[in-house]
Parts: structure tokens; sequence; C-alpha cells
């Protein structure tokens, strides 16, 4: 038989742990990491049969369906878009969805047994863990003064990551890592409980120092309804949640950054009730408008794939709306998003999307107790991604497009359950990855 040598599956699982560590620090190491991936995978699929006949039997995956259903509602509203350019750049930007899930998930499953696929997806999360310690680093050396020229200066942003993508990148790190201390056998060894615990403390203060509500508000409530999924007694239930109440108040009253934070928001909100724009969260409301009145102008399939900007430049050249709106490309929420450009078609499909990935997660949580660091982590990610995603435009932003993408294809997938052997790599020459 023509089998894949296992040098050349080592090489592709060694990408996927560059990509994951890249994946917080650059955009072009993660891009060439995943190019390369991509390409050795298409090489390996072409060269030897077994391999090809291996990674086609492990293509249907729990969300590819959900993910192909988003990029196809995209295409289809290509139909109705006036600027076929920006239309395609967004296309390209959705078939992620469907790349990077892919890839990852059947380069996984197709591991020599179960135990060697639980191994390195979980080495590929911690990889993603390091990845974010090395930014969250240098993000306080920054703050601090120790390097760059920015000592004291808020909101921490570090390397030119904007202090938004900067907070949530933290956030989805900071969820796997508590995943990993309570659901993983690497977590269950004091060494490394201390490290993850570790970051955690440190990605708080890096979060704290984002200033970022919008990842704030994604650890509020996705801390919530872990609380829900996870403790079973009422009695510890309601004193959790009565806890998670009381730290926030705390962390109001007597951190001067959340209090200043929150209470601007708060304030903004009253300037914008009293018509007052010019603010973030007004000009968030008026962009919010701006979607939904594309919206209604075609319920059903929206303005066309990528027409966002002409249809809102199309409202400032009318008066309806101040010009300053046209500097953001995009409505701060992926729901607006999906409904001002593809209609009640798009927002149902990227809505099911996250159902989709919410039953699978659940289920390996629930019932697979060797996949409960899987499905905890997908849940929490999920969850946060779901609620920062009403005040962003999330799927926009590339760092956490990718990110988002990896953890569920990693976690939301069919692992593998057949027992040890060789059954697509040549293990004569075995060695460890």
């Amino acid at each position: 038989m023509n089998m894949l040598p296992e040098r050349y599956y080592r090489y592709l699982i060694n990408g996927l742990f560059l990509f994951s560590f890249s994946l917080p620090l650059s955009k072009s190491v993660s891009t060439v990491a995943l190019l390369l991936v991509v390409l050795g995978t298409v090489f390996c699929v072409i060269k030897y049969p077994d391999f090809r006949t291996t990674i086609f039997k492990h293509l249907r995956q729990p969300v590819l369906l959900p993910a192909f259903l988003i990029v196809l509602t995209a295409v289809a509203g290509l139909v109705f878009t006036e600027n076929l350019s920006t239309g395609l750049t967004l296309i390209h930007k959705l078939s992620d969805l469907l790349l990077i899930y892919v890839t990852v998930a059947v380069l996984l499953q197709s591991a020599e047994n179960e135990d060697e696929d639980y191994r390195i997806s979980e080495k590929l999360l911690i990889s993603f863990i390091l990845g974010m310690a090395v930014l969250d680093a240098i993000g306080i050396m920054t703050f601090l003064g120790i390097i760059g020229t920015k000592q004291y200066t808020l909101p921490l942003a570090p390397i030119k990551v904007h202090h938004i993508w900067f907070a949530n990148m933290n956030a989805m790190a900071m969820y796997i890592a508590g995943a990993l201390m309570f659901y993983s056998p690497q977590g269950m060894v004091r060494r490394t409980r201390l490290l993850l615990g570790s970051f955690i403390l440190l990605g708080i203060v890096c979060i704290v120092l984002s200033t970022s509500r919008t990842a704030w508000l994604g650890m509020v409530v996705t801390s919530t309804a872990l609380a829900f999924i996870l403790i079973k007694r009422k009695r510890v239930l309601f004193a959790t949640l009565a806890s998670l109440i009381g730290v926030s108040m705390l962390l109001y009253v007597f951190n001067p950054i959340i209090h200043e934070r929150v209470s601007l928001a708060i304030n903004e909100v009253r300037q914008f009730s009293s018509e007052s724009v010019g603010t973030s969260i007004g000009d968030r409301f008026l962009m919010w408008k701006a979607a939904f009145s594309m919206f209604l102008s075609n319920p059903l399939v929206g303005a066309g794939t990528g027409d966002y900007m002409r249809m809102l430049r199309s409202y400032v050249a009318a008066g309806d709306y101040p010009s300053h709106l046209l500097e953001y490309n995009q409505p701060h929420s992926m729901y607006l998003y999906a409904l001002a450009t593809n209609g009640l078609l798009g927002f149902a499909a990227l809505v099911f999307y996250f159902i989709r990935i919410l039953r699978v997660a659940n289920g390996l949580f629930v019932t697979r107790l060797r996949l409960s660091l899987f499905g905890i982590t997908a849940l929490a990610v999920t969850i946060h991604f779901m609620i920062a995603g009403l005040t962003d435009s999330l799927l926009s932003i590339q760092i956490l497009r990718y990110s988002f993408i990896f953890i569920i294809a990693v976690c939301v997938r069919h692992h593998q359950t057949r027992p040890a052997g060789p059954l697509h790599i040549d293990t004569s020459k075995r060695e460890m990855l």
C-alpha cells in the first residue's frame, strides 16, 4: 500500500502547532503557516491514496454544513450587490469558516489512534495559550515602560493589536486554560496547573488594562452561563451567582479603570438619548440604526454581500447620518451586519452556525467524559463570541476569526473512537510528534 510516511504527517501537525502559537502574535506568520499546512495536505492527498481515502472519510464534520450555509448565503448575495469587489472580499473572509475548520478537523481525526488524537488536540490548545502568554508579557512590559514608549498608556494594545481584539483573544485563551485545569490530564499535574492559573491571572490583568467593555460584557455573561451549566445544586448556584454579582460590584466601585469605563458608557447612553452624537456608544447606536434600515429595505436577502459601505454612503449623502460614520467599515455587530447585507437568510445561517456548535459541544461535555475538555472549551468560547458579537463584527476581524474557527475545529468535530493501530500512516520509522 502507498501509505503516508509518518514524518509527513508530523510535518503537517507541526505546521498546526506553528499556526496555533502564532495566532495571537502575527497575522502574517499564522497565514503562511495555514497556507503551508493546506498545501501540504493537498499534496499528501494527491500522492498517497490511503491518506486520501482517510481524509475524504472524515470530511463529514458536524459544523461543516452550517459553515457552508453561511458562505452559500454570501455567494447568493452577490446577485444583489452593486460592489462585486467588496462582496468577493467578504466571501473570501467567510471561506475561512470552511478552510480552517476542515483542514484542522480532518487532520486531527486522521491521527493514528484515539490517544494520539487527544494528545495532539490538547497540545494545540496549550500552544495557543503559550502564544497568548507571550503577547500578554509584551503587553505588560509595554505598560511598565520596559519596552516601547507607551508607559502606563491605556488602553493596553501591544504590538499594534487593537485593544478590543487583544481583550477578546485573552478571554478565549483564559477559557481554554480553565478547561485544561479541571478537565485535562495535563491540568492535573501540579506544575501545569500552577502555570495555567498564573496565565489566567495575567490574562485578567491584561483584559482590565485593555479597557474593552465588549470583552468585559462577554466574560460576565459567559461566566453566568457556565455557572448554570456546571453547577447542579441550586444553593451552590445561587451562591455562585451572588458572588459573581458581588465581585462585579466591587470591581466597579474600587477599580478606577472599570469604574471610569462603565460610567462613561452610561453617560454616553444618556448623551445619545438627548440627541448628542460623536461618542463611541452613540456612533454604535447610529450604525445599528443604519444597518437595520438596510435590512428593512430588503428583509429577505439584505442589501447585498459587501454593500454595507455603499448603502451607508448613500444614507450620509442624503443627510440621514453624520459623515464620520464612514470611518467604520462595519456596524459593530455581526448580527446586524448579516441582516444588513444578507437579510434574514444570512442571519438565520449565522445563528444556525452557533446553535449547531453549542449543541455538539454540550453533547461532548455531557455524554463523553474524556471529551469534556473540548465540550466545555467550545461552549465557553462560543458563548463569549456570540455575546461580544452583539457589539462588534468579530467575524470581520482576521485574528479573532482565525482563532475562533481554530478552537472550534480542535474541539467540535468527530473525535477518534477507534482502537489503536496504523490506518493510513507508515509508522515503520516511528518518531514522536
